[in-house]
């Protein structure tokens, strides 16, 4: 936590939804990618997205990258953070879902699994946005999945847009996109229930070129 406050990581980066906003939320980092790539990030950050804006070379000593990684962990595991971003109240008849007082953006019915894909797009387990946008040409660290619907089609022969969508998902190495690196987290096969990758799918389905464009 030291490290953290020191080095101002929560200038750009949220936990538990707190702290800056221009980098992405942190929380469940420890879980979604693994030591590995953790500490190989912190040491050089601008090999995972070279040429694109990326967060500042820190030079950690060994030490410190230990012990922000030790706390980042600490952060995934702990009862706030299994509990963050708030998840879907089930209720007899129906569902209710946590938001914030005046936002009902985030308000999911249970039963539509579009609604629920979509909610799943920027939260835990599956936090897609943190690599990926849904604003045409916006490039985090993956490619932006505005229009995605369509242009998966296109992608493999052989494959529907659903089928190459559901690879990308579970084997993201299969169909690397050029340009790109494979960096995508590795578990999600794991992670994800077969309810969850249904309902990411069934959302993913619904980014047309035409909604792309806006028509």
């Amino acid at each position: 936590q030291t490290v953290w406050q020191v080095q101002g990581c929560e200038t750009c980066h949220t936990l538990y939804g707190q702290g800056g906003l221009y980098g992405p939320d942190l929380t469940h980092i420890a879980s979604m990618r693994g030591e590995s790539y953790i500490r190989e990030f912190l040491v050089n950050p601008n090999a995972f997205h070279p040429n694109e804006r990326m967060m500042p070379r820190f030079l950690l000593s060994r030490e410190e990258v230990n012990q922000l990684f030790a706390f980042l962990s600490y952060v995934d595991a702990s009862k706030a953070g299994q509990s963050w971003p708030p998840r879907l109240i089930q209720v007899a008849g129906g569902a209710v879902s946590v938001v914030a007082a005046g936002d009902d953006s985030m308000a999911v019915d249970g039963n539509d699994p579009v609604a629920t894909g979509r909610r799943l797009f920027s939260s835990a387990p599956a936090v897609c946005s943190t690599c990926h946008s849904l604003e045409p040409d916006i490039v985090i660290v993956g490619p932006s999945l505005a229009g995605i619907a369509d242009r998966a089609a296109r992608r493999v022969d052989g494959l529907s847009a659903e089928e190459y969508i559901r690879q990308s998902i579970i084997d993201p190495g299969a169909y690397v996109v050029d340009g790109f690196e494979n960096v995508m987290a590795q578990n999600l096969a794991e992670v994800l229930s077969s309810d969850d990758l249904n309902n990411l799918i069934a959302f993913l389905m619904t980014l047309t070129e035409e909604e792309e464009a806006g028509e």
